[in-house]
């Protein structure tokens, strides 16, 4: 008893300062908190500013795959260890070229974009170690609850770190810079030490099948007896066996599959020779499945509309909140931050509710978690549907409230659908090769959003009037611009940022027509993965119901 205790209290020590990795790891969402001052300070353009948050969303997703080879293989001790040294050495660089503090002065933007990097690649050291680690800790009831309160941190990190260097150091973005230097770093260091698997309790089958074994061994005669301890092992051991190789396509089982008890009862050694394999797929079978596809594609699709919505909300804000080429500009950056704050908030309590609720309805009604993929593609639609309505900026929130949910409910949702249908001994690798999606969606998402609000804006020509059109505005124009997006993703551009803090020449006057078009692509695209979301519930039920008629 005083183990399970103590275990008990190592797990949930582990899970809060888990949670406190997870804060750390999310810090690029604050990027637009320093962009402009960076750009000021540097004599950078927009385009450039653009370019160096993109380093750092690169360095997050592309990362994700060796991280998780790292984690799965020997534990989250390096790669956390591998962050606090990036994340240091990562702010610190970019608050020196802030205050111009170095030695030597340079014009190009490699610096910051590799400093930008190497923060991304230490966030995604971070949120692999603390996922991998939380979903291995607890059993199947409770682990999409633990891993949401961990990704919740993550989705949490924009708000806590702007709020918090605003109370601090007002709007310094040098201030803002050291609080992540030493904010991202020092709680990895923490949990180089601390974050690990902990073994779950067994079910509680398990548990009384212990108890009637060592009853059994206690009976037996001294001839004939045997230790307690070696029958408890016999009894753990048979449990089903694992295919490495399986299709996870045919199998739909739990990674918990509990072993099967040594006294059996009438009919269970047929039961248990219905038992399905448990899969377990490295990520070069992963990439021969055809529901892999199907998750990535939901997920870019998905990811790419909400990564739109957050990198763009300023420009919109913007749109909606200026009277011709006249507004106020703290009145706006004061709406501005209001609508990121919304949007953090509300990702990091998606991801909470997403884990809660899809435990409780696979635990008390049996739902499985693959339907809660529907339902957070719905929820995306219908945040699409509320920006097309939207047309004064003080309803702008519901927008943005409707969009963070949605975006942290899937980010609750689908590492919970990779574990439970390719397995626990690659999770992590595996949930990295699957997060490289937001990089495809993102970019297609942003590089749309940007030509399309280009095409409705008008040059300034620096005295208060118009200038000639950026852009077509009729429908071959914006098939055009779009056609334009879709090449210089496929030439390697980045991410088209639009956060509204850094002066631009083009200026939209038009409120929302602004950006509509690019909103009804999006809503488009949410029907699509909302298809495709249904499509592989239904081969999931598909393949599990032999499974189920032959357990009858």
């Amino acid at each position: 008893m005083d183990v399970v205790h103590d275990r008990t209290a190592a797990r949930m020590g582990m899970l809060a300062c888990a949670i406190l990795c997870g804060l750390a790891s999310g810090s690029n969402y604050v990027y637009s908190g320093y962009a402009p001052q960076l750009a000021a300070s540097l004599h950078l353009s927009s385009t450039q500013a653009n370019i160096i948050g993109t380093a750092g969303n690169l360095g997050m997703y592309l990362s994700g795959p060796l991280w998780g080879r790292i984690v799965d293989a020997r534990g989250p001790r390096i790669p956390l260890l591998c962050g606090f040294a990036l994340n240091l050495t990562g702010y610190t660089l970019l608050r020196a070229l802030l205050r111009h503090s170095l030695p030597f002065a340079s014009s190009s933007i490699l610096l910051p974009c590799l400093a930008m990097f190497f923060t991304g690649v230490g966030g995604s050291a971070g949120s692999s170690s603390s996922v991998n680690a939380a979903a291995k800790s607890f059993p199947d009831h409770a682990r999409a609850s633990a891993t949401g309160a961990v990704l919740a941190g993550f989705g949490l990190s924009a708000f806590a770190f702007s709020v918090t260097a605003q109370s601090i150091f007002g709007g310094d973005a040098a201030g803002l810079l050291l609080l992540l230097s030493l904010g991202t770093s020092l709680p990895l260091l923490v949990g180089s030490f601390v974050v690990r698997p902990v073994p779950p309790p067994p079910p509680r089958h398990r548990r009384a099948s212990d108890r009637a074994t060592s009853a059994l061994a206690r009976s037996v005669s001294p001839r004939t007896s045997l230790d307690v301890d070696a029958v408890l092992q016999l009894s753990r051991s048979r449990s089903p066996a694992v295919h490495p190789h399986a299709d996870a396509d045919d199998i739909d089982v739990d990674v918990d599959d509990a072993a099967a008890p040594l006294i059996e009862r009438p009919g269970a050694r047929k039961r248990e020779a219905s038992v399905p394999p448990v899969v377990s797929l490295a990520p070069r079978e992963l990439l021969r499945t055809t529901d892999f596809y199907l998750l990535f594609a939901t997920l870019a699709i998905l990811c790419g509309v909400g990564l739109e919505w957050i990198n763009n909300v300023g420009a919109v804000t913007l749109a909606l909140a200026r009277d011709g080429w006249s507004y106020d500009p703290r009145a706006v950056s004061a709406l501005q931050a209001r609508q990121v704050a919304t949007v953090s908030a509300l990702n990091a309590s998606g991801r909470i509710v997403a884990g809660v609720a899809s435990d409780f309805c696979k635990t008390k009604f049996g739902v499985k978690r693959v339907w809660f993929l529907p339902a957070v593609a719905f929820m995306f639609l219908l945040s699409q549907l509320f920006a097309l309505d939207t047309t004064h900026v003080s309803s702008l929130w519901r927008v943005s409230a409707a969009l963070g949910l949605s975006y942290g409910s899937l980010f609750n949702v689908v590492p919970m659908l990779v574990l439970e249908w390719f397995g626990m001994a690659h999770f992590s690798q595996n949930y990295g090769w699957t997060c490289v999606a937001p990089v495809i969606g993102g970019n297609i998402f942003n590089l749309v959003f940007g030509r399309v609000f280009d095409a409705h804006s008008v040059v300034h020509d620096g005295t208060g009037g118009e200038g000639a059109e950026a852009g077509a505005t009729d429908a071959a124009g914006i098939a055009e611009n779009v056609g334009r997006a879709l090449h210089a993703l496929a030439a390697g551009v980045g991410v088209v940022v639009r956060g509204g803090g850094i002066p631009s020449a083009h200026e939209c006057l038009v409120g929302r027509t602004c950006y509509a078009t690019a909103l009804e692509l999006s809503a488009a695209a949410c029907v699509v993965a909302l298809g495709l979301s249904v499509l592989v519930g239904f081969r999931r039920e598909r393949a599990a119901w032999p499974k189920r008629s032959a357990s009858v």
